[in-house]
């Protein structure tokens, strides 16, 4: 699936299957799981998917707990969402010559760092501890010169 590439998402978020008399929906409709599965891979986020079924976010999360197999869909969504925007950065990557793309990956899958690490390792951190506020007394009597007597 092409991110992007489906118009579903949109047909879901202009149907509203709500009960004429009571204006509520206690359960998920029937093909719930297959519309959230669809909107979660195209990107859509929670509130999105609520709407999509025609419910708030605090009913879709009721339904989420009732329900496994409606958080099992969105969970396969956003997995399908994952690995379709890995192979458009890695496409972009090694395909495009896109350098940008090709950092990131080094950075976030295999650790890349840039600059010479050794530098680090070898610096040496200094914290000065400064005493509190004195008052001018205290602080006059530890910067006047003493005299101090010499004995021969």
């Amino acid at each position: 699936m092409e991110l992007g590439g489906s118009d579903a998402p949109l047909l879901f978020m202009t149907q509203k299957n709500r009960n004429p008399a009571t204006g509520s929906r206690k359960k998920p409709p029937a093909d719930a799981a297959e519309k959230l599965l669809a909107m979660a891979a195209d990107g859509v986020n929670k509130k999105g998917l609520a709407y999509g079924l025609g419910t708030t976010v605090e009913l879709l999360n009721v339904w989420l707990d009732q329900y496994p197999e409606l958080q099992q869909a969105i969970d396969q969504g956003r997995e399908r969402e994952h690995k379709a925007l890995h192979n458009a950065l890695y496409k972009a990557a090694v395909d495009g010559g896109n350098v940008t793309a090709a950092i990131f990956l080094l950075k976030a899958r295999h650790g890349y760092r840039e600059g010479d690490q050794g530098d680090q390792a070898n610096r040496v951190s200094i914290n000065f501890q400064l005493p509190g506020a004195m008052r001018l007394e205290d602080f006059t009597k530890d910067v006047t010169p003493r005299k101090e007597t010499h004995d021969d």
